[in-house]
């Protein structure tokens, strides 16, 4: 490349101590996606089993909004625990 020096490669941005394989990240990534897939499987579920006395406590309360605020119940409970 003119301008470079003879022998000496390009840095894009970082060695390669700090960068981590493609299949390493894609497998993070794999895990992580199950790991969030199962948790709104799980939520959905609880959501599902208890909507029907809270519907009787609350009948304008719509499968909906339960079920985002059970989401977010668990979401508030994953960040509480990793901190």
């Amino acid at each position: 490349m003119p301008g470079q020096k003879a022998g000496i490669a390009p840095d894009f941005g970082g060695s390669m101590k700090s960068r981590k394989p493609k299949a390493e990240i894609a497998v993070t990534s794999c895990s992580r996606q199950r790991g969030d897939a199962q948790s709104e499987i799980r939520n959905f579920l609880q959501a599902l089993s208890s909507y029907p006395k809270r519907f009787a406590d609350d009948p304008c309360l719509s499968f909906e909004q339960y079920l985002i605020s059970v989401s977010s119940a668990d979401l508030a409970g994953v960040s509480n625990r990793q901190n």
